[in-house]
């Protein structure tokens, strides 16, 4: 199984009790088609960086997820279908390590190792 990540923005009008009703409805749709659940996370109302639907706003939730290629392409028609939801996006997930910068110093070794092997 792989692991996704899947974003969506819903409607800046749904209060806190319907967008977290709404959260466990696609946990619920993942579970159903056979994945698995790792990670909520809320991140709440937010600007958007241009309007959607004549919106400014929109409530941002997160899900981190392991399952087959095939449900990601079920989940999006499903939240496609949701009057409420305003965007969606999945993508693979990438461990914070994997894009996180090197350190400093592993960097500065890295270039004088290559400087030295050069010469």
């Amino acid at each position: 199984m792989t692991k996704y990540e899947t974003v969506y923005i819903v409607e800046p009008n749904l209060d806190e009790a319907k967008a977290q009703e709404f959260a466990d409805k696609v946990s619920g749709w993942i579970r159903d088609l056979g994945g698995e659940i790792v990670e909520v996370q809320k991140w709440g109302k937010r600007r958007l960086a241009y309007e959607i639907r004549k919106r400014r706003d929109g409530v941002y939730t997160m899900l981190v997820w392991n399952g087959g290629a095939t449900m990601v392409t079920e989940l999006e028609r499903r939240l496609r279908l949701e009057e409420d939801v305003m965007r969606a996006l999945t993508t693979v997930h990438v461990p914070p390590e994997l894009w996180q910068g090197v350190p400093e110093a592993e960097a500065a070794a890295a270039t004088a190792t290559e400087d030295g092997e050069r010469e």
